[in-house]
């Protein structure tokens, strides 16, 4: 929803300074992914005795109030940026934690935890081929009207929410165990090293190196990339947007769903890897439109998080067959992705920042982005076994 806008208000608020804007952005996501790491553990512990239907609700109740708050004060530096990480905080414990908890609620007994985590990719997809047009019809008004209009769709959100969300774990599936310093600890996503399988851990380290490539961590480089150097418009940005959503909607819909059926988990993990790796290293060569849009196309199916849906499946379904909970799980997980969400926009943001000062191409940083979410988790693919990946010898 505030893609373009929250970048161009960044800058606008550092003066028009590219490289502070960018020191402040990963920053401020570095800031994003620690707070993460509480509100993530205590909020998918206590999901696991009270219900999910309360986590779902945090993040869109919250934004109505914190798009309202910029609205009226798109001016204050502090403001804007304390807004910006309350609401990242707490969007991504409801479309995360949550949303992986509440998955593995309806669909690990039946097998389908994979398909049901691919439905809600293609979901985000269609969601991104509405919002551009919103944004961008407000865009020229002032950075304000986008906020405002956040607002309002959190509001929409939370009335859908409360009256047509349905609750996942029933009362007799809920945990009794009575939250304590132990259970709530941020960093109690140790036990999958310390309590789980080795093969456990490996998907878990694994799948969060991938997550270096996510969409939300590479978002802010990116915005900057195609209106410093590819020199887009704000309608141009949003075409684009439009565009690559509905590309995302047909690979998430039909193109990785047809892959998955023909390959096994190793090895459409490795097709996606590897045209992952190819598609950073090029994007970011030279200011060129066609080089930038070229590179989208191999990207496809792995994008935002889809090379990562087979491993991490497996990963819950150890997980959960190791007895930890599901809600405790998936804040464990996504607490190690939190601290991902910490470090790469704060890595990506200071490598920027230090070629832009040095006179050279800031656009490298992607191929440093295709380095750590990419061949990384691959090394570690490469040395894992079959059988902890869950594939059986001569079978696709």
């Amino acid at each position: 929803m505030v893609v373009q806008t929250e970048p161009r208000l960044v800058l606008d608020l550092c003066k028009g300074d590219q490289a502070a804007a960018a020191r402040l952005l990963g920053n401020t996501s570095g800031i994003v992914g620690l707070l993460s790491l509480f509100l993530n553990q205590v909020g998918g512990k206590l999901s696991d005795a009270v219900g999910r239907k309360p986590g779902f609700l945090v993040g869109p109740m919250t934004n109505v109030v914190l798009g309202w708050l910029v609205f009226k004060n798109s001016s204050n530096r502090a403001l804007v940026i304390a807004c910006r990480i309350l609401r990242l905080v707490c969007t991504t414990f409801s479309n995360t934690v949550m949303v992986d908890a509440a998955l593995a609620d309806v669909c690990v007994q039946s097998g389908s935890l994979e398909l049901a985590k691919s439905k809600v990719m293609l979901a985000t997809g269609v969601a991104m081929l509405f919002t551009p047009f919103l944004e961008a019809r407000l865009l020229p008004h002032g950075f304000k009207y986008v906020y405002a209009a956040l607002s309002g769709v959190a509001l929409a959100h939370s009335v859908f929410g409360v009256i047509l969300m349905p609750e996942t774990l029933p009362a007799e599936a809920r945990s009794t165990d009575k939250l304590s310093l132990a259970t709530i600890n941020p960093l109690g996503f140790t036990r999958i090293f310390t309590e789980g399988s080795r093969a456990l851990w490996q998907l878990t380290v694994l799948t969060t190196f991938q997550m270096f490539l996510e969409g939300k961590n590479v978002s802010d480089i990116a915005q900057t990339w195609v209106r410093e150097g590819l020199k887009w418009s704000v309608t141009g940005i949003r075409n684009f947007v439009i565009i690559y959503g509905i590309l995302c909607t047909l690979s998430s819909s039909h193109l990785a769903p047809w892959l998955r059926g023909k390959l096994n988990a190793k090895d459409f993990t490795t097709l996606t890897n590897s045209l992952n790796a190819f598609g950073f290293f090029i994007r970011g060569l030279k200011a060129e439109t066609a080089l930038w849009l070229a590179a989208m196309v191999p990207m496809l199916p792995g994008v935002n998080g889809t090379c990562a849906i087979p491993l991490k499946a497996r990963a819950t379904e150890l997980a959960i067959a190791q007895g930890f909970g599901k809600g405790e799980f998936s804040a464990w997980s996504n607490n190690l992705r939190a601290l991902v969400g910490s470090a790469a926009p704060l890595l990506y943001g200071q490598i920027w920042a230090a070629l832009q000062k040095q006179g050279k191409n800031p656009g490298l940083t992607f191929a440093f982005a295709g380095s750590v979410g990419a061949v990384v988790p691959q090394l570690m693919l490469w040395a894992m076994r079959d059988s902890d990946l869950g594939v059986q010898p001569g079978r696709r």
